[in-house]
Protein backbone atom coordinates (compact mmCIF):
# COMPACT_ATOMS: atom_id res chain seq x y z
CA UNK A 1 0.00 0.00 0.00
CA UNK A 2 1.39 3.35 -0.95
CA UNK A 3 2.14 6.10 1.56
CA UNK A 4 -0.52 8.29 -0.01
CA UNK A 5 -3.29 5.67 0.37
CA UNK A 6 -2.21 4.92 3.96
CA UNK A 7 -2.54 8.58 4.86
CA UNK A 8 -6.05 8.65 3.38
CA UNK A 9 -7.12 5.72 5.61
CA UNK A 10 -5.99 7.32 8.88
CA UNK A 11 -9.13 9.52 9.38
CA UNK A 12 -11.36 6.55 8.58
CA UNK A 13 -9.48 4.36 11.07
CA UNK A 14 -9.83 6.98 13.79
CA UNK A 15 -13.59 7.14 13.08
CA UNK A 16 -14.00 3.37 13.38
CA UNK A 17 -11.98 3.39 16.60
CA UNK A 18 -14.17 6.13 18.07
CA UNK A 19 -17.35 4.30 17.12
CA UNK A 20 -16.02 1.08 18.62
CA UNK A 21 -15.10 2.77 21.90
CA UNK A 22 -18.45 4.56 22.01
CA UNK A 23 -20.40 1.31 21.49
CA UNK A 24 -18.36 -0.47 24.17
CA UNK A 25 -19.02 2.37 26.62
CA UNK A 26 -22.75 2.26 25.89
CA UNK A 27 -22.90 -1.51 26.45
CA UNK A 28 -21.11 -1.19 29.77
CA UNK A 29 -23.37 1.67 30.78
CA UNK A 30 -26.45 -0.39 29.91
CA UNK A 31 -25.18 -3.28 32.02
CA UNK A 32 -24.52 -1.06 35.00
CA UNK A 33 -27.62 1.10 34.63
CA UNK A 34 -30.30 0.24 37.21
CA UNK A 35 -33.88 0.70 36.09
CA UNK A 36 -36.14 0.39 39.16
CA UNK A 37 -39.05 -0.64 36.96
CA UNK A 38 -37.25 -3.92 36.30
CA UNK A 39 -37.48 -4.72 39.99
CA UNK A 40 -41.09 -5.68 39.46
CA UNK A 41 -39.87 -8.76 37.59
CA UNK A 42 -37.88 -9.93 40.58
CA UNK A 43 -39.43 -12.34 43.02
CA UNK A 44 -38.98 -10.01 45.98
CA UNK A 45 -40.53 -7.00 44.29
CA UNK A 46 -43.54 -8.40 42.49
CA UNK A 47 -46.74 -6.41 42.84
CA UNK A 48 -48.55 -7.72 45.91
CA UNK A 49 -51.27 -10.27 45.35
CA UNK A 50 -54.73 -10.30 46.88
CA UNK A 51 -54.66 -9.82 50.63
CA UNK A 52 -51.29 -8.03 50.91
CA UNK A 53 -52.33 -4.46 50.11
CA UNK A 54 -55.89 -3.57 50.98
CA UNK A 55 -57.99 -0.47 51.22
CA UNK A 56 -61.71 -0.84 51.85
CA UNK A 57 -62.99 -4.37 52.30
CA UNK A 58 -64.49 -5.27 48.93
CA UNK A 59 -67.44 -7.70 48.94
CA UNK A 60 -68.84 -9.10 45.70
CA UNK A 61 -72.48 -10.21 45.92
CA UNK A 62 -73.39 -12.47 43.01
CA UNK A 63 -76.67 -14.23 42.31
CA UNK A 64 -80.13 -14.34 40.79
CA UNK A 65 -83.30 -12.54 41.91
CA UNK A 66 -82.47 -13.35 45.55
CA UNK A 67 -79.88 -10.56 45.67
CA UNK A 68 -81.88 -8.09 43.57
CA UNK A 69 -82.74 -5.96 46.62
CA UNK A 70 -79.30 -6.25 48.22
CA UNK A 71 -78.47 -2.55 47.92
CA UNK A 72 -81.95 -1.17 48.53
CA UNK A 73 -82.49 1.00 51.58
CA UNK A 74 -83.32 -2.06 53.70
CA UNK A 75 -81.19 -4.62 51.80
CA UNK A 76 -78.63 -6.82 53.54
CA UNK A 77 -75.80 -5.22 51.50
CA UNK A 78 -76.77 -1.76 52.71
CA UNK A 79 -77.00 -3.06 56.29
CA UNK A 80 -73.51 -4.58 55.99
CA UNK A 81 -72.07 -1.32 54.72
CA UNK A 82 -73.79 0.62 57.50
CA UNK A 83 -72.66 -1.77 60.23
CA UNK A 84 -69.09 -1.66 58.89
CA UNK A 85 -69.33 2.17 59.15
CA UNK A 86 -68.60 2.72 55.48
CA UNK A 87 -65.38 0.71 55.66
CA UNK A 88 -66.61 -1.83 53.10
CA UNK A 89 -67.36 -1.63 49.42
CA UNK A 90 -70.33 -3.78 48.33
CA UNK A 91 -70.30 -4.72 44.64
CA UNK A 92 -73.56 -6.22 43.34
CA UNK A 93 -73.85 -8.36 40.21
CA UNK A 94 -77.47 -9.51 39.91
CA UNK A 95 -79.04 -11.77 37.29
CA UNK A 96 -82.78 -12.08 38.03
CA UNK A 97 -84.32 -15.20 36.51
CA UNK A 98 -80.95 -16.65 35.49
CA UNK A 99 -80.15 -20.27 36.20
CA UNK A 100 -76.79 -21.06 37.77
CA UNK A 101 -75.67 -22.43 34.40
CA UNK A 102 -76.38 -19.11 32.68
CA UNK A 103 -74.50 -17.19 35.37
CA UNK A 104 -71.57 -19.58 34.98
CA UNK A 105 -71.35 -18.74 31.27
CA UNK A 106 -71.08 -15.02 32.09
CA UNK A 107 -68.82 -15.16 35.15
CA UNK A 108 -65.59 -14.76 33.19
CA UNK A 109 -66.78 -11.42 31.81
CA UNK A 110 -68.03 -10.38 35.27
CA UNK A 111 -64.70 -11.11 36.97
CA UNK A 112 -62.66 -9.29 34.33
CA UNK A 113 -64.74 -6.14 34.80
CA UNK A 114 -64.59 -5.95 38.59
CA UNK A 115 -61.72 -3.45 38.60
CA UNK A 116 -59.97 -4.97 41.61
CA UNK A 117 -59.95 -8.25 43.49
CA UNK A 118 -62.72 -8.59 46.10
CA UNK A 119 -61.99 -9.78 49.63
CA UNK A 120 -65.17 -11.85 49.80
CA UNK A 121 -67.55 -13.37 47.26
CA UNK A 122 -71.14 -14.06 48.36
CA UNK A 123 -72.95 -16.41 45.97
CA UNK A 124 -76.74 -16.90 46.09
CA UNK A 125 -78.17 -19.08 43.32
CA UNK A 126 -81.04 -21.53 42.98
CA UNK A 127 -84.28 -19.62 42.67
CA UNK A 128 -83.81 -19.11 38.97
CA UNK A 129 -83.48 -22.88 38.67
CA UNK A 130 -86.70 -23.88 40.42
CA UNK A 131 -89.20 -20.99 40.57
CA UNK A 132 -91.50 -21.17 37.56
CA UNK A 133 -94.54 -19.12 36.51
CA UNK A 134 -97.25 -19.79 33.95
CA UNK A 135 -95.25 -17.97 31.30
CA UNK A 136 -91.91 -19.58 32.15
CA UNK A 137 -91.84 -22.96 30.45
CA UNK A 138 -88.24 -23.83 31.30
CA UNK A 139 -87.80 -27.16 33.06
CA UNK A 140 -86.76 -27.14 36.70
CA UNK A 141 -83.06 -27.90 37.05
CA UNK A 142 -82.31 -31.35 38.39
CA UNK A 143 -80.59 -31.14 41.82
CA UNK A 144 -77.56 -33.11 40.64
CA UNK A 145 -77.21 -30.89 37.60
CA UNK A 146 -77.58 -27.87 39.88
CA UNK A 147 -74.68 -29.16 41.99
CA UNK A 148 -72.45 -29.63 38.93
CA UNK A 149 -73.24 -26.19 37.56
CA UNK A 150 -72.71 -24.50 40.93
CA UNK A 151 -69.41 -26.32 41.31
CA UNK A 152 -68.42 -25.11 37.84
CA UNK A 153 -69.42 -21.55 38.72
CA UNK A 154 -67.27 -21.43 41.85
CA UNK A 155 -64.42 -23.15 40.03
CA UNK A 156 -64.48 -20.51 37.27
CA UNK A 157 -64.46 -17.72 39.85
CA UNK A 158 -61.37 -19.22 41.52
CA UNK A 159 -59.68 -19.36 38.11
CA UNK A 160 -60.37 -15.69 37.50
CA UNK A 161 -59.86 -14.31 41.03
CA UNK A 162 -57.07 -15.14 43.47
CA UNK A 163 -59.02 -15.78 46.67
CA UNK A 164 -58.72 -18.04 49.67
CA UNK A 165 -61.44 -20.72 49.93
CA UNK A 166 -62.79 -19.28 53.18
CA UNK A 167 -63.41 -15.97 51.38
CA UNK A 168 -66.29 -17.62 49.51
CA UNK A 169 -69.69 -17.58 51.20
CA UNK A 170 -72.29 -19.82 49.54
CA UNK A 171 -75.92 -19.14 50.44
CA UNK A 172 -78.52 -21.83 49.99
CA UNK A 173 -81.62 -20.81 47.96
CA UNK A 174 -83.92 -18.63 50.05
CA UNK A 175 -87.09 -20.37 51.25
CA UNK A 176 -90.58 -19.07 50.45
CA UNK A 177 -93.67 -18.46 52.55
CA UNK A 178 -95.96 -20.97 50.88
CA UNK A 179 -99.23 -19.66 52.35
CA UNK A 180 -98.50 -16.07 51.34
CA UNK A 181 -97.32 -17.20 47.93
CA UNK A 182 -100.49 -19.17 47.21
CA UNK A 183 -102.78 -16.37 48.39
CA UNK A 184 -100.90 -13.58 46.60
CA UNK A 185 -102.89 -11.53 44.06
CA UNK A 186 -99.76 -10.02 42.51
CA UNK A 187 -100.14 -10.54 38.74
CA UNK A 188 -96.36 -10.65 38.38
CA UNK A 189 -96.26 -13.76 40.56
CA UNK A 190 -99.43 -15.27 39.12
CA UNK A 191 -99.00 -19.02 38.83
CA UNK A 192 -95.54 -18.97 40.44
CA UNK A 193 -94.73 -22.32 41.95
CA UNK A 194 -91.82 -23.83 43.81
CA UNK A 195 -91.26 -27.31 45.09
CA UNK A 196 -90.08 -27.33 48.73
CA UNK A 197 -88.47 -30.72 48.21
CA UNK A 198 -86.37 -29.28 45.37
CA UNK A 199 -85.32 -26.34 47.55
CA UNK A 200 -84.24 -28.75 50.26
CA UNK A 201 -82.17 -30.76 47.78
CA UNK A 202 -80.62 -27.56 46.43
CA UNK A 203 -79.62 -26.66 49.97
CA UNK A 204 -77.90 -30.02 50.42
CA UNK A 205 -76.09 -29.69 47.08
CA UNK A 206 -74.94 -26.16 47.90
CA UNK A 207 -73.54 -27.44 51.19
CA UNK A 208 -71.68 -30.19 49.32
CA UNK A 209 -70.08 -27.67 46.95
CA UNK A 210 -69.06 -25.41 49.88
CA UNK A 211 -67.49 -28.37 51.68
CA UNK A 212 -65.65 -29.42 48.52
CA UNK A 213 -64.07 -25.98 48.08
CA UNK A 214 -63.58 -25.24 51.78
CA UNK A 215 -65.95 -22.29 51.47
CA UNK A 216 -68.30 -20.95 54.15
CA UNK A 217 -71.91 -22.07 53.93
CA UNK A 218 -75.10 -20.36 55.12
CA UNK A 219 -78.32 -22.35 55.37
CA UNK A 220 -80.81 -19.56 54.70
CA UNK A 221 -83.77 -21.86 55.37
CA UNK A 222 -82.56 -22.46 58.90
CA UNK A 223 -82.20 -18.75 59.75
CA UNK A 224 -85.22 -17.38 57.83
CA UNK A 225 -87.76 -20.06 58.77
CA UNK A 226 -87.58 -19.04 62.43
CA UNK A 227 -89.62 -15.89 61.80
CA UNK A 228 -91.27 -16.79 58.54
CA UNK A 229 -94.17 -14.32 58.80
CA UNK A 230 -91.90 -11.40 59.67
CA UNK A 231 -89.13 -12.28 57.21
CA UNK A 232 -91.26 -12.46 54.06
CA UNK A 233 -93.51 -9.91 52.41
CA UNK A 234 -97.08 -10.25 51.20
CA UNK A 235 -96.13 -12.22 48.11
CA UNK A 236 -94.22 -14.81 50.15
CA UNK A 237 -91.14 -14.58 47.92
CA UNK A 238 -89.29 -11.33 48.63
CA UNK A 239 -87.64 -10.68 51.98
CA UNK A 240 -88.83 -7.89 54.24
CA UNK A 241 -86.51 -5.48 56.03
CA UNK A 242 -86.51 -7.92 58.99
CA UNK A 243 -85.51 -10.78 56.69
CA UNK A 244 -82.63 -8.79 55.23
CA UNK A 245 -81.51 -7.83 58.75
CA UNK A 246 -81.45 -11.50 59.82
CA UNK A 247 -79.35 -12.42 56.79
CA UNK A 248 -77.02 -9.47 57.32
CA UNK A 249 -76.41 -10.47 60.95
CA UNK A 250 -75.30 -13.91 59.79
CA UNK A 251 -72.95 -12.48 57.17
CA UNK A 252 -71.50 -10.05 59.70
CA UNK A 253 -70.23 -12.99 61.73
CA UNK A 254 -68.43 -14.43 58.67
CA UNK A 255 -66.71 -11.30 57.30
CA UNK A 256 -63.62 -9.65 58.75
CA UNK A 257 -63.16 -6.02 57.73
CA UNK A 258 -59.73 -4.58 56.98
CA UNK A 259 -58.49 -1.77 59.17
CA UNK A 260 -59.67 1.57 57.80
CA UNK A 261 -56.56 3.24 56.34
CA UNK A 262 -57.61 6.88 56.50
CA UNK A 263 -57.27 8.84 59.77
CA UNK A 264 -59.95 11.09 61.22
CA UNK A 265 -59.54 14.73 60.16
CA UNK A 266 -58.78 15.67 63.78
CA UNK A 267 -55.69 13.42 63.64
CA UNK A 268 -54.23 15.21 60.60
CA UNK A 269 -51.66 17.80 61.64
CA UNK A 270 -49.86 20.72 60.01
CA UNK A 271 -47.59 18.37 58.07
CA UNK A 272 -50.62 16.93 56.28
CA UNK A 273 -48.82 16.65 52.92
CA UNK A 274 -46.18 14.33 54.37
CA UNK A 275 -48.71 12.45 56.49
CA UNK A 276 -51.16 11.79 53.64
CA UNK A 277 -48.29 11.06 51.26
CA UNK A 278 -47.03 8.33 53.59
CA UNK A 279 -50.51 6.77 53.61
CA UNK A 280 -50.55 6.75 49.80
CA UNK A 281 -47.16 5.02 49.73
CA UNK A 282 -48.16 2.50 52.38
CA UNK A 283 -51.22 1.38 50.42
CA UNK A 284 -49.68 1.65 46.98
CA UNK A 285 -49.56 -1.42 44.73
CA UNK A 286 -45.99 -0.41 43.80
CA UNK A 287 -43.04 -0.98 46.10
CA UNK A 288 -41.78 2.29 47.62
CA UNK A 289 -38.35 2.04 45.95
CA UNK A 290 -40.06 1.66 42.58
CA UNK A 291 -42.42 4.62 42.89
CA UNK A 292 -39.86 6.91 41.21
CA UNK A 293 -40.18 4.82 38.07
CA UNK A 294 -43.88 5.61 37.92
CA UNK A 295 -43.63 9.36 38.51
CA UNK A 296 -42.82 10.22 34.88
CA UNK A 297 -45.30 10.15 32.05
CA UNK A 298 -45.18 10.68 28.31
CA UNK A 299 -48.04 12.61 26.73
CA UNK A 300 -48.58 11.99 23.04
CA UNK A 301 -51.36 13.63 21.05
CA UNK A 302 -52.17 12.84 17.43
CA UNK A 303 -50.14 15.74 16.00
CA UNK A 304 -47.07 14.92 18.09
CA UNK A 305 -47.31 11.26 17.18
CA UNK A 306 -47.50 12.22 13.50
CA UNK A 307 -44.46 14.48 13.88
CA UNK A 308 -42.63 11.79 15.91
CA UNK A 309 -42.47 14.04 18.94
CA UNK A 310 -43.38 13.47 22.58
CA UNK A 311 -43.62 15.80 25.53
CA UNK A 312 -42.37 14.43 28.83
CA UNK A 313 -43.37 15.81 32.18
CA UNK A 314 -43.15 15.00 35.86
CA UNK A 315 -46.32 14.19 37.79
Amino acid sequence: VSTQSTGALKPLTRTFRFVSLFCTAMVNFAREFHDPRKDLDNANNKPPTSGEVKMLTRILVLGDSQVEQCLRQFGFGTILNDRFKGESDIVLRKFPGYTVEWIKLLIGCVCKNLGSTPDYVVVACGRGDCLRSNEDKRPVTDPERFRKQLYGLVDKITNEIDLKPESFILLSPFPTHQMKLESSNDHVLDGLTVDKAILKKYTEKTKEVAKRFGAQFVDTCAILDRGLDANFGKNGVKLTAEGHAVLAEKLLSLINVNKYPFPCYTDIGANYEQQLGDICKEFSLVEEENIVAYTHISVVDQYSAYMNKTRKGKV
